[in-house]
């Protein structure tokens, strides 16, 4: 499972977009999504509560905020993407596949170093986000400038559902 994990990373790396499309129909790739999100979750966590030197931080980051942002994510592209802009795929194979976009927050660890740490969270934050635009161009079947559109109003209500509480 791990060396399939690293090779479709690899893949997403190299912009080898078919690999999208392979994660999204590959029901297995769920367990490995949800494993990947599992190491992110837990290393922002770590980094989080260093930063903050909060031990609640780390519960928070780790159970809410990675994972359920997670599925808020995938729910909101999906809702934009299929209903504003008639984008195929399912839920699953788009939370599969942005599950697997998570990977660069693995940075988020580094916010344990003074004034330099949350340049390294911001830069893995970027680096999902440019993922998430061709996981959801492709896994969805959308146009660039509706997959743009589609990141930019999920973003958005992400953005306005923070600051409501979560």
């Amino acid at each position: 499972m791990l060396e399939q994990i690293i090779a479709r990373l690899m893949r997403m790396v190299q912009f080898d977009h078919t690999v999208y499309r392979e994660i999204a129909d590959d029901e297995n790739a769920t367990i490995q999504a949800a494993a990947i999100v599992v190491v992110v979750a837990f290393l922002s966590a770590l980094g989080s509560a260093i930063a903050a030197r909060s031990f609640w931080m780390f519960l928070y980051t780790l159970v809410i905020v990675v994972p359920v942002g997670w599925l808020i994510w995938t729910g909101l592209v999906y809702l934009v993407g299929a209903k504003l802009f008639d984008g195929q795929g399912t839920f699953m194979g788009l939370l599969r596949v942005l599950g697997f976009t998570m990977t660069p927050s693995l940075l988020a660890i580094l916010a344990v170093i003074p004034c330099l740490g949350w340049i390294a969270a911001l830069v893995g934050a970027v680096l999902s986000l440019v993922l998430g635009f061709f996981a959801i161009r492709e896994t969805m079947g959308l146009t660039t400038e509706k997959a743009v559109l589609t990141v930019v109003i999920g973003w958005v209500l992400r953005f306005v559902i923070s600051l409501i509480g979560f």
